[in-house]
């Protein structure tokens, strides 16, 4: 059969498909097609990747189905599925492959026939680019970058177009972009990209990345096109990115990079580029003026018309500027025709000034008189005219150097000479003379006419300012430079001159030819003398202006100086801020150059900051940063003579080296320790410090240590925060120990009081115990004989020791973690042993000697050696308790824990609080009872503990951490699982009938705390719970226990609800309160804090079931959209008491189910019935079962039918419409569930269902599907069962 033959096919390559589909699906073109679909990306799929050989394999494979069955589809379309699955395999080969397929230009032809005579087909033209486009947007929304290698794929599938059409070249452009923007930084999905609206925003976004990405503007142009951005509008789209460009460059003031781009939109003429051109057109910092008024003219051609107003008046004060600059920039060849013109002109404009001007504007207008003097105008000693015109515009922006006109060049000392003033005409400055006057009222225009030409010729604007009234406004906004500020004070002098002398209007005054220094100081000297007398209001903002440029002048001068020594000292801030001078000056000073040195004291001078902040930052800098010797800098101190001013100050001084020269001190440098304390004391500052130690002290110990000590820290030992015993240890040696406690009663300690020689001894000693000498112990002891010879080589010294000092050592030498660790416990026991000896012999030496000295009010030595000697005996009689065998058995213990408690009892030298601490510690890591009690029976004396106390301190500690007024950071356990390990302990002991504590004991121990209201509900409850499930509760506390579990419920969900323990003290009042909150009770929220509340109850045994009352209630409130979702959360709440104490009897499950049933809830009624495990409810199912005439997913899902397997219902359910999806799932998932196939048979087949036995076999046995015919799967069941 031709269907069998397709079956073949199709099983051949992968693809599991019935005859039955074949027949059935043989005239239907859709689902033929989505047959071929699947079979090719199925090949498309496979692991490994199939050759070119299997594809073409496929390809025939695809004709033969379509020619023998699917006549339905047409050839054609198998190419294109066969091709389009070459494009979407992510196969390089695949794709060129596909691209054999198709014809990949418009002018492509058929290629010629095959060897064997059949014409090869190949896709038209207009479906491969169909299909390229679709596979390379698939590529290419799926690449997560450029470097993906989906984008490879794309761009190969999209290049297999020769002619790439438009919208081939449009993909691939999308791509060339991609590299753009990475090469930009913009970070975007590709999907992003072509999703993206507004392609501008993208080239906004690569301007944003770099503040000079704007100047690659052939790039973003570029990008622009690449993006189609203002879709195919060429012109739009290259001026919405250079009105980008242009608004960038303007924002870092890059006037040529936007000058060059607004030039190009003006000669496109793209007319919503006006405002950034008028933008540029008003910058003032762009110098080009015939630009800007281009610029200017283009934004008033295209502006809307609220914006012309503006413009025009920007353009106005434009032209004026221009004018003057045009005043300025007359050629040579012209000057000497426009003299007469302007001569005649300048006379008209300034015919109402004063009477002086008029005199020089007569004095000077015959234009003759100007053609002769330009005949001065000739080259100096042979130089050309051009050559020696060499400055540039701005050069003297500064006002460094006298302008002047060429012609007065050669009387002034080093003047500057503007480019242009060698064909500038007197006249043409007497015309803009005229157009200052003229332009009084705009002091905009005045100022900047007036700023160009001080430049250029400073003593004409001279007489501006004194014809003017505008000169403080120019002076203040003028840069501060010799010049500048000399003019500023010539200036104010003759003003204050001409007021207090009047001169005559009609002919020059001799002041005007007096040399400006003589001027400038003779009106200086008569105002200070005179600086009390009361001048008029004029005069005296006259005189403040000359003093304020007088002092400008000289911080001018002292500000030049600064500069000449490389020092980067800002001139211009330094003659206007007070504060920056000062820390100038303060700077300087921090210098080993002399005249730098100098410099710094002479301005500190000059300007009022006073010698001691001088010379205390010169000493501060000699100790931190001048890297010289503490020798050096003694001596360049005492040269310079500092202290003799700096000790007028000893609080200061004392202050600034204990701020900033004491942190610099290393701790071991004692050299300058030593000095460092020495200024202090020179100076006196021992009266102001409030340390201990004086400095005095501090150079005696300094002097001692240096000899003794050279490697000690001395600034960690006298610091106050430290230990100085910690401190001297490391440096204490058999050749220093005497030297250095002899020192000990000057040092303090943390507490301010004194060391004693016998603390340091006590420290040397167990150093020299632990690590030997050099000159007594030369090897670090091993073995038990030497750690014996150091004990004995330690005692020597012990007649230098106090008491104390003496039980510290023996305490260290045989109760640290050292000695546990090293020594063995015989050798312990010994030294101990000795030490008592040696105690005795001491005590019996220090009473002699009391009685020798007849000391009677003197303290009794011998008591002190007598809490000693009890403290060594007491310590002797622990060690021999070590060999105990419940110690032996702790210390030999491979669980960590009992190691610890064994190595834990080794230190406590049997002290009470220390074994009370590691008996608690035991108890509450729930060890055993009688451990502890062997604990506390092994140590040593009678310490009054008994496990009961320290149960009881646990259970405090607990309780206290509860409450939150313990410390829960001792312990990282849950202090309830705390809790449960020592209740848990405790029930052991009583079950092995130990007496050690009692169930009651606990109870009377934690009802304070279950009793409180004040504390939380939750721990109170669940502390009970504990004790009910170790214990037997008492009446009380199993009501108070109920009591608790319901004020939580009811704070939960209904905290306006209060209920006292009589409330619910038995089961009527119980199901009242439960009625009463179910009546109110409304959302899901409610019914499921009703849950909680039932289940913190004990069971009622009740004719209305309170849980079926809650279901039936739950049903009758819901929605009908949420009905479904009230069903299986009943089914979950049955199923939350199963093996409860609250499960559901059989009766009550069955109200339930008909609940659900009469709401049309089949699928949860079914799976309560059927996981019941009662015979008479599994009737009640398989009943409704049974009347289900079509199966779906409102009736049957996969947990049904595991319910139904897992109770052997499979039988049962044969004749139904559950048995096929019962089989299904069966055959499905038979290794998660668990259930035996052949068992199963063989139940189906005693029940007379012997084919459907068979067929069940074949399938899970994996018979082919043709074979499993009625009569093969009766031969099945006979042979197999």
């Amino acid at each position: 059969m031709v269907e069998q033959e397709v079956f073949e096919l199709l099983e051949k390559h992968g693809l599991q498909k019935a005859v039955s589909f074949v027949k059935d699906t043989r005239d239907d073109a859709q689902e033929a097609r989505k047959l071929m679909i699947r079979l090719t990306r199925h090949t498309g799929r496979r692991q490994p990747s199939v050759g070119e050989t299997q594809w073409k394999e496929l390809l025939q494979d695809m004709l033969d189905m379509q020619q023998k069955v699917y006549r339905c589809l047409h050839s054609d379309t198998c190419y294109q599925i066969f091709t389009e699955s070459l494009l979407c395999s992510s196969s390089i080969d695949n794709i060129h492959l596909a691209g054999q397929m198709m014809h990949c230009s418009a002018w492509s032809v058929d290629p010629p026939s095959s060897s064997k005579g059949k014409p090869q087909y190949r896709v038209n033209y207009a479906k491969s680019v169909e299909l390229v486009l679709a596979a390379g947007r698939e590529y290419f929304n799926s690449s997560t970058s450029l470097t993906d290698s989906c984008m490879e794929l794309a761009r190969c599938c999209l290049q297999l177009i020769e002619d790439s059409p438009s919208a081939v070249q449009e993909e691939l452009d999308l791509i060339r972009a991609l590299g753009y923007l990475e090469e930009f930084g913009v970070k975007i999905l590709p999907l992003q990209v072509r999703l993206c609206s507004d392609r501008l925003s993208l080239i906004k976004d690569c301007l944003a990345q770099a503040s000079t990405n704007y100047k690659q503007s052939a790039k973003l142009l570029e990008l622009a096109n690449l993006l189609r951005v203002a879709g195919d509008d060429q012109v739009e789209r290259k001026g919405q990115v250079l009105i980008l460009l242009v608004e960038q460059a303007l924002s870092f003031q890059d006037y040529k990079a936007a000058s060059m781009h607004c030039q190009e939109l003006m000669a496109t003429g793209y007319c919503k580029s006006w405002e950034v051109c008028s933008q540029l057109g008003q910058s003032e910092g762009y110098q080009d003026l015939g630009m800007r008024r281009e610029l200017l003219a283009f934004a008033l051609t295209y502006c809307p018309p609220s914006a012309i107003q503006a413009l025009l008046a920007v353009s106005r004060s434009l032209q004026t500027q221009i004018l003057y600059q045009d005043e300025t920039n007359v050629s040579s060849g012209q000057s000497a025709d426009l003299l007469h013109w302007t001569t005649s002109k300048t006379m008209k404009a300034l015919s109402n000034t004063t009477l002086t001007t008029k005199a020089v504007l007569h004095a000077v207008s015959d234009g003759q008189w100007w053609k002769r003097s330009l005949t001065y105008l000739r080259p100096l000693h042979g130089q050309e005219f051009g050559d020696m015109l060499k400055s540039g515009p701005g050069e003297n922006a500064s006002v460094e150097k006298q302008g002047c006109h060429p012609f007065y060049e050669s009387l002034i000392d080093d003047a500057y000479v503007a480019e242009n003033d060698s064909v500038e005409s007197f006249a043409e400055v007497l015309l803009r003379t005229g157009k200052l006057a003229e332009a009084k009222s705009e002091g905009k225009d005045l100022l900047l006419t007036t700023e160009v030409a001080f430049q250029k010729v400073c003593t004409l604007n001279v007489v501006c300012f004194l014809i003017l009234s505008y000169a403080n406004k120019f002076f203040q906004k003028q840069l501060h430079s010799a010049l500048s500020l000399q003019l500023a004070s010539y200036y104010y002098s003759l003003q204050i001159y001409v007021r207090l002398v009047p001169c005559y209007m009609d002919k020059c005054h001799p002041l005007y030819r007096a040399d400006p220094k003589e001027v400038i100081q003779m009106v200086t000297k008569h105002v200070t003398r005179y600086s009390h007398a009361d001048w008029p209001e004029e005069i005296t903002t006259l005189i403040s202006q000359l003093l304020y440029y007088n002092e400008r002048l000289l911080d001018f001068t002292q500000a030049r100086t600064l500069q000449g020594l490389g020092k980067g000292v800002d001139v211009q801030r330094f003659t206007a801020d007070a504060q920056y001078k000062r820390e100038t000056i303060l700077g300087l000073a921090e210098t080993l150059e002399e005249n730098v040195y100098k410099i710094a004291v002479s301005l500190a001078q000059r300007y009022s900051v006073p010698l001691w902040e001088v010379y205390m930052t010169h000493l501060e800098f000699l100790f931190t940063d001048s890297g010289l010797s503490t020798l050096e800098i003694e001596e360049r101190a005492q040269s310079l003579g500092l202290f003799e001013t700096l000790k007028t100050s000893p609080e200061s001084f004392h202050e600034h080296m204990v701020k900033y020269v004491y942190p610099s001190i290393e701790g071991k440098d004692h050299q300058r320790l030593l000095y460092y304390f020495t200024l202090l004391e020179n100076c006196g500052c021992s009266e102001v410090v409030n340390h201990a130690l004086k400095p005095e002290t501090h150079i005696r110990l300094l002097k001692k240590f240096k000899a003794v000590a050279p490697g000690l820290n001395y600034k960690k030992l006298t610091d106050e925060n430290e230990n100085p015993l910690e401190t001297l240890e490391p440096i204490l040696t058999s050749q220093n120990i005497l030297s250095i406690s002899k020192l000990a009663p000057k040092i303090p300690k943390k507490d301010g009081s004194m060391l004693s020689p016998s603390s340091l001894y006590a420290v040397w000693l167990q150093k020299l115990f632990w690590n030997g000498d050099h000159h007594l112990i030369k090897k670090v002891p091993e073995t038990m004989d030497e750690w014996l010879h150091a004990y004995d080589m330690c005692s020597k010294y012990f007649d230098r020791l106090d008491p104390d000092d003496i039980v510290t050592v023996i305490d260290e030498i045989t109760f640290s973690s050292k000695a546990v660790t090293k020594l063995p416990v015989e050798a312990r026991i010994e030294v101990t042993e000795k030490a008592i000896k040696a105690i005795k012999h001491l005590s019996e030496k220090s009473r002699k000697k009391t009685t020798d000295n007849d000391m009677k009010d003197s303290e009794n030595p011998s008591a002190a050696y007598e809490e000693t000697l009890n403290h060594l005996q007491q310590s002797l009689a622990h060690l021999e308790t070590l060999t105990h065998s419940f110690i032996t058995y702790l210390k030999s213990s491979e669980q960590d824990a009992l190691q610890k408690y064994g190595y834990l009892y080794d230190l406590s030298r049997s002290e009470k609080d220390k074994i009370h601490e590691q008996a608690v510690a035991m108890c509450i890591d729930g060890q055993p009872l009688d451990m502890i009690q062997q604990l506390l029976q092994v140590a040593v004396g009678d310490l009054g503990l008994s496990p009961q106390d320290i149960v009881q301190c646990a259970i405090k500690k607990i309780v206290g951490i509860l409450s939150g007024n313990g410390d829960s950071s001792t312990t990282e356990k849950d202090p309830l699982e705390i809790l449960e390990g020592i209740i848990s302990a405790v029930h052991a002991s009583v079950e092995k009938g130990e007496k050690i504590v009692s169930s009651d004991d606990l109870l009377e121990w934690l009802r304070p705390f279950c009793g409180d209201d004040s504390l939380a509900v939750k721990p109170r409850i669940r502390v009970l719970q504990i004790l009910e499930q170790a214990f037997h509760l008492s009446d009380e506390d199993s009501k108070l226990l109920v009591y608790f579990r319901t004020q939580a419920v009811l704070r939960a969900c209904w905290p306006q609800t209060k209920v006292e323990i009589t409330d619910i003290e038995n089961e009527e009042k119980r199901y009242s309160l439960f009625l009463g909150l179910l009546e109110s009770s409304q959302s899901l929220s409610e019914f499921q804090h009703l849950v909680l509340l039932l289940q913190a109850w004990p069971p009622m045994d009740r004719n209305d079931n309170p849980w079926v009352k809650l279901g039936s209630v739950m049903l009758q409130r819901c929605p009908p959209e949420e009905k479904e979702s009230i069903g299986n959360e009943i089914l979950k709440i049955c199923r939350s008491l199963y093996e409860t104490k609250h499960m559901l009897p059989v009766q009550c499950i069955k109200e339930l189910c008909l609940l659900l049933l009469n709401q049309s809830l089949l699928l949860p009624s079914l799976k309560l019935l059927v996981e019941s495990k009662d015979q008479d409810l599994h009737a009640v199912a398989l009943e409704h079962i049974t009347a289900v005439a079509k199966v779906d997913d409102s009736t049957c899902d996969a947990e049904i039918l595991s319910l139904l397997l897992n109770a052997r219902l499979m039988v049962k359910c044969m004749s139904t419409a559950f048995c096929p999806r019962l089989i299904e799932h069966l055959l499905a998932n038979q290794g998660q569930g668990g259930w035996d196939v052949e068992e199963i048979a063989k139940q189906l087949k005693e029940a007379g269902f012997k084919a459907e036995a068979g067929s069940l076999l074949m399938a899970h046995r994996g018979t082919h599907p043709a074979l499993r015919t009625f009569t093969t799967a009766l031969q099945a069941v006979q042979h197999w069962i």
